[in-house]
């Protein structure tokens, strides 16, 4: 759910990264990733562009634990499978099935399923002033549309979220727990009348804001910019 600033042009490595031995530029993906020897260039390219968070759900990825996922599949549009601006890198490794739904989350959720590209190619992410403007969050981790959008913005919205299963609940615990709960407990452990106590959400919103490597950064931001009433 990161909006992923992607350049105006394509990296200048970014042809060569996509020949084929002897000397081919390929532009169709699937018939040719395994012969593309320096597509691990390509991956850590997109890794260091979304600052080392899955495109989809936000988590920390590397290397070795995600892959190169295309916006629009390949299945549908064969001339975008090598397109700079369709590229983007998530998680991959490690997943397990939901408990609840059997459904894992991600590109390995959505399959070739088109989902809406908006918050790739619209800046919505969180600022100093407002906060994401599609998604609201709850303290249980999950994520829904945000209420009032435009019926046509909302279903895309919906769709982006149900289709990656960003609310697997392995997902939603990691962003409520592992992510969340520690900042509440600090919160709760800070006297009442404390000083800290009045300031302490927005120090907390500063901070997360400025460490664009955050693990679930926007969910983050949108649940404490609630609490000094940005929307």
């Amino acid at each position: 759910m990161q909006f992923i600033n992607k350049q105006n042009t394509e990296p200048i490595d970014w042809n060569a990264w996509f020949t084929v031995p002897p000397d081919r530029r390929t532009f169709d993906y699937g018939i040719d990733s395994g012969s593309l020897p320096r597509i691990r260039e390509v991956k850590q390219f997109l890794i260091n562009e979304q600052n080392s968070l899955c495109a989809y759900c936000q988590q920390k990825i590397d290397i070795d634990n995600s892959s190169i996922e295309h916006v629009t599949p390949k299945e549908h549009n064969k001339e975008l499978s090598t397109s700079y601006l369709n590229l983007v890198a998530v998680c991959n490794k490690n997943q397990v099935k939901d408990p609840l739904t059997g459904k894992f989350h991600c590109d390995r959720e959505r399959g070739s399923n088109l989902i809406p590209p908006v918050i790739f190619y619209s800046n919505t992410k969180s600022v100093a002033n407002k906060t994401n403007i599609y998604f609201t969050v709850y303290s249980s981790g999950e994520i829904t549309a945000k209420p009032g959008l435009e019926i046509n913005i909302r279903n895309q919205i919906e769709a982006f979220i149900n289709i990656l299963n960003l609310n697997h609940s392995i997902l939603k615990a990691n962003r409520a727990k592992d992510a969340l709960r520690g900042i509440i407990d600090a919160y709760r452990s800070l006297p009442d009348k404390s000083p800290q106590k009045s300031t302490f959400w927005r120090k907390q919103y500063n901070r997360i804001l400025n460490n664009q490597y955050h693990p679930f950064r926007e969910y983050l931001l949108v649940f404490i910019g609630s609490k000094i009433g940005l929307n």
